[in-house]
């Protein structure tokens, strides 16, 4: 009976404390119609997602190429856009507000969730448990990771490694194999390939819970499940490596660009105190002080497993310090880790263990004697009167927060055994919570749903034209304005429907040759201004963004120039090719430097050329006959095209869109290879007379990678069985 009426109170505590953290955290978007803004949240994601369902339906089926990006991009191959997790489903079933709000808002949740089950297994007490799925759920790096969705995704269900892991070494149970390999394909699904490298680290805290005798076997059996999970996950990472290796990562990225995001090692300090840089790659690392204290007085004891979790910590941390120590380059120099950047994302493998080693701090706290509530409690007086004194002397925030706090937490123990195990240990969650609810905030910007979604005055008359447009926005080029916020940068364009091209890499995930392209085409401009309406033009560039001629900058404030009303100008460019043309030139060069050389060479001629390597062609005799194209039908992943060839020769069309392995041409029905023109684009010679062009893309990676899950989940299945019939 005591039992239940416990089990009744806690559920009455844990129920309050979710519905504070929801509407404290969350409470805008939910109530108040916002929305989640906060760097590539706003700057990458929002557009990248809300092209999922439109591109859903218009390639009937998966949507394997994104013509929006770059001239056109591989999409469902790129692990930033995580086609295939199962929360990317939810913009296919919900208006793409509320799908893009709860793919901020669900993960937290489900982290502590994951977090407290993870608990639980490992025999920590209801108080105990909640209070780690808390500070895991809920700090600092979680939070942080918001802006981050892949991280935040993959992050998320790390404790479900754990769990499994260690029911696996304890039980070897087929159910327990399935539970493992679901939470490594889940991560895996996520698109995040740190996380994913780190996920197995994980799997050791597990081992050192099992018995010496049966070490050995465990190896085994969690080595199935981690090559089961990553084969359910094989429909991201399979394609997901293949596209790895066409984008400028394959060859390893530079110090300059790994190392950008090193931790300092003084952040190590944001574990006891609440702050919030946004300079840094995470914001907060904060898990509360509280539990930070209580995770070091549980490794002050020396416990079975234990000391597996601190040394996970101490090794995170040190990775994450980056360039600041050579453990880092000495990493980045593997293969797999070559092309991953920046360390301070490994700074989980520090997190997560205190999160862990808080719920065991708690139970040594509520079940040992008094005298280990002392140290904790000097410790925290300490905290409270230095925070006090620093808030006195500085009116510091983050100071008199940690003040309150630390002075909370002394007299909660001062006050523990009146209160009682049960209250006590409440009143520590509800601590924790409060606390975090404070720190937390911050991090999650929103602003005004309708204001987000609605284009800039500068876009609203291309949107609302209805005609297909190329958009090049210069302005995002022009490093004097950027922290004014007078555009919207790419991709941002694509969530009206604006197709780009020429735009900066976001995340290292464009086809390599677009990079190029894009590199050479500025160092074309740079040497020779009057190229830049020709090269836009042959790309068939319809309008381009730039910022209003005579703008000034003064004392941070933007000044126009007389006579003008906006900051940012979009000039139309009617003289532009369409998106497939016949060429009045054919040139052959060789490699970027070539295509420079052509360049400067033709001048204005360029609009109306095709440059193509000698790689792909040798040699094309005479002048390419002129020729009448007709679009029959364009879709994401067909292109169908009538083309009358004036003759006698061959002609030479051009289609501004990015060339990818993945396309195939026929002419009447027959194979015809598609090359690789002027860096990027595509183009292919047609004979004389009428005939008819397909282009389709197709991406056997993805089909292979769903072969894989497919089996992958059938073996789940089958163990399930196996297990069922056993029991």
């Amino acid at each position: 009976m005591a039992g239940s009426r416990r089990d009744r109170w806690f559920l009455i505590v844990a129920t309050a404390i979710g519905t504070a953290l929801l509407f404290g955290l969350f409470g805008r978007a939910l109530l108040f119609g916002e929305t989640f803004t906060e760097r590539d949240l706003g700057l990458y994601y929002r557009a990248a997602k809300s092209l999922i369902a439109p591109l859903v339906h218009a390639s009937d089926g998966v949507p394997l190429w994104n013509p929006f990006f770059g001239s056109g991009q591989p999409f469902a191959a790129n692990p930033e856009h995580e086609v295939f997790h199962p929360m990317t489903a939810l913009f296919l079933v919900l208006p793409f507000e509320w799908a893009f709000r709860l793919q901020v808002i669900l993960p937290p949740f489900a982290a502590a969730a994951s977090m407290f089950a993870l608990l639980r297994t490992l025999r920590r007490s209801q108080p105990a448990a909640l209070f780690g799925a808390i500070g895991w759920g809920f700090g600092g790096y979680l939070l942080s990771t918001t802006n981050l969705l892949p991280i935040l995704l993959a992050a998320s269900l790390l404790p479900l490694v754990v769990l499994f892991t260690f029911r696996v070494t304890r039980d070897r149970r087929s159910v327990d194999i399935v539970g493992l390999a679901l939470a490594f394909g889940l991560i895996g699904l996520a698109g995040e390939p740190s996380t994913l490298l780190m996920a197995p680290i994980f799997v050791i805290p597990g081992f050192a819970l099992a018995r010496p005798t049966t070490r050995g076997r465990a190896v085994v059996t969690v080595g199935a499940g981690v090559a089961l999970g990553i084969a359910l996950s094989g429909v991201m990472l399979l394609p997901g490596l293949h596209h790895a290796s066409k984008t400028v990562r394959t060859a390893g990225l530079g110090a300059h660009e790994a190392d950008r995001w090193s931790m300092p090692p003084a952040r190590a300090l944001d574990l006891l105190a609440p702050y919030v840089d946004r300079s840094d790659y995470l914001y907060s690392l904060y898990p509360g002080a509280l539990a930070t204290l209580l995770a070091i007085a549980a490794w002050t004891v020396r416990r079975r497993g234990r000391s597996a979790w601190l040394a996970v910590a101490i090794g995170g941390y040190l990775v994450a310090l980056g360039n600041h120590l050579p453990i880092w380059p000495l990493l980045h120099r593997l293969p797999l880790l070559s092309g991953i950047r920046f360390p301070e994302k490994f700074v989980v493998l520090l997190v997560f263990p205190i999160a862990v080693a808080s719920a065991f701090g708690l139970d040594q706290l509520a079940y040992g004697r008094e005298r280990a509530r002392r140290p904790l409690r000097r410790a925290l007086a300490v905290i409270a009167l230095a925070a006090g004194a620093a808030a006195a002397g500085l009116s510091h925030g983050a100071a008199l927060h940690l003040a309150l706090v630390a002075g909370t937490g002394w007299l909660l123990l001062a006050t523990w055994r009146r209160l009682g195990r049960a209250r006590a240990s409440g009143l520590a969650c509800a601590i924790l919570t409060a606390d975090l609810l404070a720190a937390g905030r911050p991090l999650l910007t929103t602003n005004p749903a309708h204001l987000v979604a609605a284009p800039p005055p500068y876009l609203a008359p291309l949107v609302e034209d209805r005609r297909p447009h190329l958009l090049f926005d210069a302005a995002s080029f022009d490093n004097r304005y950027a922290d004014a916020g007078l555009i919207r940068p790419p991709p941002q364009p694509a969530e009206w429907g604006l197709a780009m091209t020429l735009e900066k890499d976001f995340d290292l995930t464009q086809l390599r040759w677009t990079n190029e392209s894009t590199v050479l085409f500025w160092l074309a401009i740079k040497k020779d201004r009057s190229l830049l309406e020709p090269l836009l033009a042959r790309r068939g560039v319809t309008a381009l963004v730039r910022y209003t001629p005579g703008l000034r900058l003064v004392d941070g404030r933007v000044e126009l120039p007389p006579g003008q009303q906006s900051p940012v100008q979009v000039r139309l460019a009617p003289g532009s090719h369409p998106f497939a043309f016949a060429v009045q030139k054919v040139e052959i060069v060789r490699g970027g430097q070539g295509w420079m050389d052509a360049v400067a060479r033709l001048g204005p001629a360029v609009a109306d050329s095709a440059l193509v390597d000698e790689a792909e062609l040798q040699a094309f005799d005479g002048s390419p006959a002129a020729a009448e194209i007709q679009i029959l039908d364009r879709r994401p992943q067909r292109l169908s095209l009538s083309i009358e060839g004036r003759g006698p020769g061959p002609s030479f069309v051009a289609v501004n869109q990015t060339w990818d392995d993945g396309w195939h041409a026929t002419i009447d029905g027959v194979p015809a290879r598609l090359l690789r023109t002027d860096v990027a684009l595509s183009g292919l010679i047609v004979p004389a007379g009428r005939h008819q062009v397909e282009l389709r893309y197709q991406d056997p990676y993805v089909t292979a990678g769903m072969i894989i899950t497919l089996a992958a989940a059938l073996a789940c299945l089958g163990l399930v069985i196996l297990g069922r019939r056993r029991a």
